[in-house]
């Protein structure tokens, strides 16, 4: 697999869900600054569900890459 590839992709998933927590903290102590989404608990849920997503994404990379690794070591035996 290409580590480059990989790479970005994971990059891109821990962006998400730093986007989603540093959201999530504004939220949760700062209630008054988000005015325009009166819907607080369902704006929190969808924060929540993305960074479920990302830490997923982090973990699948990481399992495919480990497997890959795994793989090429049974080859070079």
């Amino acid at each position: 697999m290409s580590q480059l590839i990989m790479n970005a992709v994971l990059a891109e998933a821990s962006a998400k869900e730093a986007k989603a927590l540093a959201n999530l903290q504004n939220y949760m102590s700062n209630s008054v600054g988000v005015g325009e989404h009166p819907d607080v608990v369902t704006e929190v849920s969808k924060l929540i569900n993305t960074i479920a997503e990302a830490r997923g994404v982090v973990e699948t990379v990481n399992s495919l890459v480990q497997n890959s690794n795994n793989q090429n070591q049974n080859k070079e035996e």
